[in-house]
């Protein structure tokens, strides 16, 4: 009997392994990948959604030899343990710890080449996640993109499935996974290029859904093919505008910038050094009282003073205020007036280590 849909409990147990460590099978990624043919030179842009350890598009893409660098890899993962694996991984050029339903902000028409083995199961909306991933990832393809498709053949013989598919991508090569890796999820190959336009094709569905069914009498996939092959348009990094979460993750943020041959650039732009006394030359003179002024209301002569050594680490700050004083002047008739001066006041308050207090005038 065909099985047409999970049971929560295996459900449960399949995202469990999903989470764990199985992907998409390395020789089955190695049959793929004859299907099709990249350029040599251009650059090609390259998306999983749910890219696990990056073993399965680095196969597909024949980037695991650390050749074709030509070929861009982005990837989405949402285990945070294997995420931090695959995000060094080389070959791996941009990885996003996150939901790829739900917390991405993506260019859209930004990839030619898309490799999808999304997780199986069923949303709580209600929705198979195949169908969420499908539906998700379409408008971030090019025109003439190619899409690897690996889903259960019971969901690909489901009607919306198919005609999400059919709208958008030609069918060029489909195939059942052969039977030691058919057995364990029923797992099919879709093979397509996107349309140059979005049109219902009922005629295409039907005939998709008449091989599915076959089940096990669908064509195999064979271990060595020799024809033509699907050619993966060009596409630039140019063209990814946005790639990141939705969310902004400080500690991943701060991390790259370790990483990043700028950092020292930025640095020196937006780091402030906690105390402007550690910039400053001994001054060849006193400073009078206006210099003195100036040293204040900017700063200068705050922060940690003297060493622990010497005994006489402190701490000072510099202030500036308006005050006050009264004077009895005597005018041209010879009149004594009264008369009130401003002036800037700068005070030194010094805490010794000691913890006494001191304010210097």
């Amino acid at each position: 009997m065909d099985v047409k849909k999970q049971s929560r409990f295996s459900r449960t147990r399949y995202n469990e392994a999903k989470m764990g460590a199985y992907y998409t099978d390395p020789q089955h990624c190695r049959y793929i990948s004859r299907f099709l043919q990249f350029p040599d030179e251009e650059e090609v842009c390259c998306l999983e959604p749910s890219i696990g350890d990056g073993k399965a598009i680095l196969t597909v893409t024949g980037k695991t030899e650390g050749t074709r660098e030509n070929l861009k890899i982005y990837g989405i993962e949402i285990n945070d343990e294997t995420y931090q694996d695959v995000k060094d991984t080389k070959g791996v050029d941009q990885c996003l710890k996150a939901d790829f339903l739900n917390d991405t902000i993506i260019s859209h028409n930004s990839f030619s080449f898309i490799f999808m083995n999304p997780p199986y199961g069923t949303s709580e909306e209600k929705t198979r996640y195949e169908l969420g991933f499908l539906r998700k990832v379409i408008p971030y393809a090019t025109k003439g993109a190619v899409m690897v498709f690996v889903i259960p053949q019971y969901v690909a013989t489901e009607e919306e499935l198919l005609k999400e598919w059919c709208s958008h991508f030609e069918t060029y090569f489909l195939y059942r996974f052969q039977d030691n890796e058919y057995d364990k999820y029923k797992q099919i190959v879709l093979i397509g290029q996107r349309k140059t336009s979005n049109e219902r094709d009922k005629d295409e569905e039907q005939r998709l859904r008449t091989v599915i069914s076959l089940n096990r009498d669908m064509p195999v996939i064979p271990e060595a093919y020799d024809g033509e092959r699907l050619a993966v348009p060009r596409s630039s990094e140019k063209g990814i505008e946005e790639f990141m979460t939705r969310i902004f993750h400080a500690d991943e943020a701060m991390e790259t910038l370790k990483r990043s041959p700028l950092t020292r650039v930025l640095q020196d732009a937006i780091c402030v050094p906690p105390y402007l006394i550690d910039n400053l030359a001994r001054p060849p003179i006193m400073p009078s009282e206006g210099h003195m002024y100036l040293l204040a209301v900017s700063g200068a002569g705050q922060g940690l003073v003297g060493n622990a050594e010497n005994g006489d680490l402190h701490l000072q700050r510099g202030v500036a205020k308006i005050a006050k004083r009264s004077e009895y002047v005597q005018d041209e008739n010879g009149v004594m007036k009264e008369v009130e001066i401003t002036y800037p006041q700068i005070s030194y308050n010094i805490i010794e280590s000691s913890g006494q207090i001191q304010m210097l005038q």
